[in-house]
């Protein structure tokens, strides 16, 4: 161990933003920004929230640490409300409850914090039901989240999703996405039970919609076949989204017979929208994007993920986040107040300055890296941060790599069109990288040539 070197890797990820995200409510009839509300205390990543009902807020309020913070009556009075979310600011991803207490100015609140030990999704009653990874995971590259319920009075903790009982490929079971019915009775739950497992799917993962009791015996059983991200209507009542074609949209069905077999589509065709929040039985709160965007567009604000309400009765679409933040992403959407306000997620800033693809020079004193479109390349050293290499852009270069000579000063780009088979691509030296003089060098003659690796002997 003594003779052990260490160094550093550069990488960067997708589906993650630069900027916190962090957890907003807007009412349902918005006139200005002020409307917003700010959900949390503001620190770290803060996602994925519901709103704690009145009577399992008043349960958490009994516990030793929570007891000096509000009582009964302040719940009572809409002094005091509460929301689970999940925050990073463990360096994890963890359950998080915020109280809010109402202040004079009803555009704010003054926010408290409290840590707890599990991810959950939904709160019901006496109990948490959350999905957790806490089980020793047994397949590599397959999920194992199970969803759990806690009682909130006795901590007492059981599974509810099923065990694997074998090796089988189709005995492995994995639950998503858990929603309590409004009874309290019932559990929806998005599972790859039938399909053995995950299959390497992205953003169209294949679930099917599972049902069962809160408490033994479950009698767990499918209701919807093709569906996620479940949401209770009513107890007979649920929403979904699927994918269809090119677009995503949500459905409803009525589970009152057991399996549904008719579904009804409740938003349009040629949009994608997700992630419902069930409001009543024929009304819901979805995120939408109406303009599917393609790399390097400048978006339009209909281009943008937005939250807004649907209606199976007839009644027109309202939009919620529109008015508010047109060019901001906002992501899964929650019922506040029995539908007076509805939470989201999103960034805090709209100005987001996004690096890909860095590079550190085989002496480790430079770092060069490409903006999110993909338009310019920069350096980061001793001297600053500067650009060195600009395009007429976006996507128009990409993939840089360093000569394994430091004493050459040599980046290597790809310039074209990216990922994208049938354009011409290059390959292009820049000289003097670090110097930014501007010009490059072409490599390669004809065709899609991409991602350049240089050799430790330097030929």
């Amino acid at each position: 161990m003594g003779d052990e070197k260490r160094g550093s890797i550069a990488f960067f990820s997708t589906y993650r933003p630069p900027l916190p995200l962090d957890i907003y409510s807007s009412p349902l009839l918005v006139t200005s920004r002020k409307d917003e509300l700010h959900m949390t205390d503001g620190l770290s990543y803060n996602y994925n929230a519901q709103i704690i009902p009145s009577n399992a807020l008043k349960k958490i309020l009994t516990r030793p640490k929570m007891a000096s913070e509000g009582n009964e009556a302040d719940v009572d009075s809409g002094r005091l409300s509460a929301m689970v979310f999940v925050s990073e600011r463990e360096n994890l991803e963890t359950l998080h409850i915020a109280l809010q207490f109402k202040n004079d100015d009803e555009n704010s609140l003054r926010v408290k914090v409290f840590s707890f030990s599990d991810v959950f999704d939904t709160f019901n009653g006496d109990y948490l039901v959350y999905v957790t990874t806490k089980d020793e995971l047994r397949d590599r590259r397959q999920p194992w989240t199970a969803v759990y319920k806690t009682n909130l009075k006795t901590s007492e903790t059981s599974r509810l999703t099923l065990k694997v009982i074998s090796n089988l490929k189709c005995d492995r079971v994995a639950d998503l996405s858990p929603a309590v019915s409004p009874s309290g009775k019932q559990i929806a739950v998005a599972s790859f039970q039938n399909y053995g497992g995950w299959d390497g799917e992205i953003e169209d993962l294949k679930t099917d919609i599972f049902v069962m009791k809160t408490d033994p015996p479950l009698g767990r059983k499918m209701v919807i076949r093709n569906g996620g991200w479940p949401s209770w209507g009513s107890d007979n009542v649920i929403f979904f989204h699927r994918k269809v074609g090119d677009f995503w949209g949500v459905f409803r069905a009525d589970i009152s017979k057991g399996r549904a077999t008719e579904f009804f589509r409740v938003t349009p065709d040629g949009m994608d929208a997700m992630t419902p929040a069930a409001i009543n039985a024929t009304t819901v709160a979805v995120a939408t994007i109406r303009q599917k965007s393609k790399f390097g567009d400048i978006r339009v604000e209909t281009q943008y993920r937005h939250i807004e309400i649907f209606d199976t009765t007839g009644q027109q679409p309202r939009q919620i986040t529109m008015n508010i933040r047109p060019k901001a992403d906002h992501f899964n959407p929650f019922v506040i107040d029995g539908g007076k306000r509805i939470g989201y997620h999103r960034c805090k800033s709209e100005m987001l300055k996004v690096r890909v693809f860095p590079t550190f020079s085989p002496d480790g004193s430079k770092l060069a890296f490409v903006d999110n479109e993909f338009k310019n390349v920069w350096v980061a050293d001793n001297k600053g941060l500067r650009i060195v290499q600009k395009t007429r852009g976006p996507d128009s270069i990409f993939a840089p790599v360093w000569n394994q000579n430091p004493e050459k000063d040599v980046l290597y780009v790809c310039m074209g069109p990216s990922f994208n088979a049938t354009e011409k691509l290059d390959i292009c030296a820049i000289p003097e990288a670090s110097r930014g003089r501007g010009h490059h060098k072409i490599l390669t003659a004809v065709s899609n040539n991409a991602f350049p690796s240089t050799s430790p002997d330097d030929y």
